[in-house]
C-alpha cells in the first residue's frame, strides 16, 4: 500500500466528513444516516482491504524466512522501491545470498576434510562419551580389517584387540590421553601400531576420545634389523678372532716348535682371518650400494662367469657334500655389470650349497627370450619357512637355525646384497622355497639394462 494511496484516501474521508456535518440539519438527517452507514462500510472495507495486503506480504516473508530456515533454496522476493516492506525484503534477501555463501564453504571445507580422512595413512576414529563411534576413516577399517558402519555404534563392535579396546577404556573412564604400542592382527603380516587415544572436552559434561594409530612396523623391523646384526655380527666376528687368538697364543706358548702342529695351526688361523675379510667386504659392499654407484655395462660372457664361480666355490661345496650341476651354455653372452653381476652368483650359490643338505644338489640354469633373461639357482636344501621368506632379503636378517639346528656361518647380508645388485641392474628376484624340499632362486635381467642406477 503506497503512501499516496493512504494520503489520498485521508484527504477523501475528510471530504466526506465535511459533507456529514453539512448534512447533519433536521432537514436532511435521514439522508444523513444514510451516507454515514455508507461512509462507515466503505472504511471498514478500505480496512480490510489494507490487512489482507499487510497479511498477505507477511505471509510471503514468512514462508521466504521458513524456507531460508530449512536450507532450502527459494527465489528472491521482488518489490517496488515504494512498498514499505521493500528493506525488509531486501534485508532477507541479502540474508539467503550470506547463508548459501556460508553453506558453499562449509561444504566445500567438510569435502575436503573427507577427503583428507579418506586419503590419511593415519587410523582416524572418533568416540563420544557415550563410547559410541561418530566418525572413522578407511585407514582405520584397514587397521581393525573390518567395514566400520557410519551409524553411531559401540566402539566395541569395531575393536575387539584386548590391548586397544583396553586403552579407549582407559582414556574413556580417566578422561586422560593414553599412549601405547600394540600389535594388530593383520592380513597378510601382524602390524605394529603406535595408538594414540586423545582426551578432548569442550565442557564440564561434554567430550570425545580421538583414537589416531600409526602403523610402525617398518620402524620396528629396522630395529629389529640392527639388534639382528648386531647379534649376528658379534658371533660372526667372535668365532674367528677367538680361535686366531687361542691359536697363535698356542703357537707362541711353544706349538711353534712343533712343524706339523704349527703348520695346522697356521691353515687355521688364515682360515679365520678368511671369514673375517668376508664379512668386512659384504659390510662394505652394502654400505658401497647404499652409497649408490654407477652401472657398467659390457658384453659378458655370462656362461663363462658361473662356470668360473662353480669351479671356485667346489671346495665349499665338497666340503658340504653338495653337487653343483651347471647347465649354462659355455657360449651365453648378455649385456650387463660384470663385478655386480658377478657378486649375485657368488652370493646365490654359496647360500645354495650352506643351505643344503648333505648329498644334496644345486642346479644352475638360464633362459632367454627377445626382452629378457633368466638365471635359475634351485637346490636341494633345508628349505625356508615361510615366515622367514618374508625376511631373508632384509639387511642383516638371517633365518632361524634349521631343523636340523645346524648353524650356517654368515653375516645376513649375502641376499640383502643380492637384492640390491638386481635392482641396480633393473632386474627382479623371486624366491621359491619349501621347508626339507629346497629352495629356488630365479633372477630376471632386461637384455638391455639403463646405464645408471
Amino acid at each position: 500500500m503506497s503512501k499516496r494511496w493512504l494520503w489520498l484516501s485521508g484527504l477523501g474521508c475528510w471530504g466526506i466528513n465535511s459533507l456529514l456535518v453539512w448534512l447533519v440539519q433536521p432537514a436532511y438527517l435521514h439522508w444523513a444516516l444514510v451516507l454515514a452507514g455508507i461512509v462507515t462500510l466503505g472504511e471498514w472495507g478500505l480496512i480490510a482491504l489494507g490487512l489482507r495486503w499487510l497479511e498477505e506480504r507477511i505471509t510471503i516473508l514468512t514462508k521466504k524466512v521458513e524456507k531460508i530456515r530449512r536450507e532450502e533454496a527459494p527465489a528472491h522476493v521482488l518489490l517496488a522501491h515504494s512498498d514499505p516492506f521493500y528493506q525488509l525484503a531486501l534485508q532477507i534477501n541479502y540474508l539467503q545470498t550470506h547463508q548459501r555463501k556460508v553453506q558453499r564453504r562449509i561444504a566445500g571445507q567438510n569435502q575436503e576434510f573427507a577427503t583428507l580422512l579418506d586419503y590419511l595413512p593415519i587410523g582416524v576414529m572418533v568416540i563420544d562419551r557415550y563410547r559410541k563411534v561418530e566418525l572413522a576413516n578407511p585407514a582405520m577399517e584397514q587397521f581393525l580389517q573390518r567395514k566400520i558402519s557410519p551409524r553411531r555404534h559401540p566402539f566395541t563392535q569395531d575393536v575387539n584387540q584386548f590391548e586397544l579396546a583396553s586403552l579407549i577404556n582407559s582414556a574413556l573412564a580417566e578422561r586422560k590421553t593414553q599412549h601405547q604400542v600394540v600389535k594388530l592382527a593383520g592380513i597378510p603380516n601382524d602390524r605394529t601400531v603406535d595408538v594414540q587415544a586423545i582426551y578432548t572436552a569442550t565442557s564440564q559434561d561434554y567430550f570425545q576420545v580421538l583414537v589416531l594409530l600409526y602403523d610402525v612396523t617398518e620402524v620396528y623391523a629396522v630395529e629389529q634389523m640392527q639388534l639382528d646384526f648386531v647379534s649376528n655380527a658379534s658371533h660372526e666376528l667372535k668365532t674367528p678372532v677367538t680361535a686366531i687368538s687361542g691359536f697363535a697364543k698356542t703357537l707362541l706358548a711353544g706349538a711353534k716348535d712343533d712343524p706339523d702342529k704349527s703348520v695346522e695351526f697356521l691353515k687355521i688361523i688364515d682360515q679365520q682371518c678368511d671369514r673375517l675379510v668376508e664379512l668386512i667386504n659384504d659390510v662394505l659392499t652394502i654400505s658401497h650400494i647404499e652409497s649408490g654407484n654407477v652401472v657398467e655395462l659390457e658384453k659378458v660372457p655370462v656362461g663363462q662367469q658361473i662356470a668360473s664361480q662353480i669351479h671356485l666355490l667346489q671346495p665349499l661345496a665338497a666340503v658340504n657334500q653338495v653337487t653343483l650341476i651347471n647347465q649354462v651354455p659355455d657360449d651365453l653372452i648378455v649385456t650387463t655389470d660384470q663385478r655386480k653381476l658377478d657378486q649375485i652368483i657368488k652370493n646365490v650359490l654359496s647360500n645354495a650349497i650352506k643351505y643344503n643338505r648333505p648329498e644334496g644338489t644345486v642346479t644352475v640354469t638360464t633362459t632367454q627370450n627377445d626382452q629378457a633373461w633368466t638365471l635359475t639357482v634351485a637346490d636341494t636344501g633345508i628349505g625356508i619357512s615361510a615366515q622367514d621368506q618374508l625376511r631373508v632379503f632384509e639387511r642383516f636378517y638371517r633365518a632361524e637355525t634349521s631343523h636340523s639346528n645346524q648353524r650356517v656361518n654368515g653375516s645376513g647380508l649375502g641376499l640383502a646384497i643380492v637384492r640390491e645388485l638386481v635392482r641396480a641392474l633393473d632386474g627382479k628376484l623371486d624366491l621359491q622355497s619349501h621347508l626339507d624340499k629346497g629352495t629356488t632362486v630365479t633372477l630376471s635381467f632386461p637384455l638391455k639394462p639403463s646405464t645408471t642406477e
